[in-house]
């Protein structure tokens, strides 16, 4: 016996809004764990899953953060430029990479990296293979230049692992510095 659309049930919108799927009293669509029960909603973090259900962090991440100095630069005098990588994750980053695209501005004196190798191309990127970095550790690499110019621009770095889709937060791998250079 075939039933044809019409002989369905109508679906009960009512009772499907007041759904409480894991039993706890709280509503699916109010439950910030809707499959594990969890009646006081607890949320420590504030990211929106309950303390219950928090989902497992991702094992690697790096954290890269750039700094200048001095603040702000003058034509002609040294500037130093130092990128620190972190490993903040729960396992060695294993193969950091990281780059430096020196605005055209910068001229080039030198380099030196606390592991790996990093080299200055023509293009004035200075690229790094820096190796595994264990938890919880840190790398710098710092450049030393010279503001050929007057004004204001741009310095960037990134940092990434050979896990990079599986960076924990990559939002936190492309650090971006404003720089004044005066006369």
């Amino acid at each position: 016996m075939r039933f044809a659309p019409e002989d369905e049930a109508p679906i009960d919108f009512e009772k499907l809004n007041r759904l409480d799927t894991d039993g706890d009293g709280i509503i699916d669509g109010d439950d910030n764990c809707p499959s594990d029960p969890n009646s006081n909603q607890a949320d420590a973090d504030g990211d929106g899953f309950g303390d219950v259900c928090e989902p497992s962090p991702l094992p690697v991440d790096t954290a890269t953060t750039l700094s200048l100095n001095p603040l702000p630069a003058r034509v002609g005098q040294p500037l130093t430029l130092t990128m620190t990588v972190r490993n903040t994750g729960s396992q060695v980053a294993l193969s950091v990479g990281a780059s430096i695209p020196l605005p055209e501005q910068l001229d080039f004196v030198s380099l030196v990296s606390s592991q790996g190798s990093c080299t200055h191309d023509r293009w004035s990127s200075v690229l790094c293979k820096l190796g595994d970095l264990p938890t919880g550790r840190a790398l710098t690499v710092t450049l030393q230049c010279t503001p050929s110019k007057t004004g204001s621009l741009t310095v960037k770095a990134f940092a990434l692992t050979e896990a990079l889709d599986h960076d924990a937060n990559s939002g936190n791998d492309m650090p971006s510095l404003s720089l004044t250079v005066l006369p």
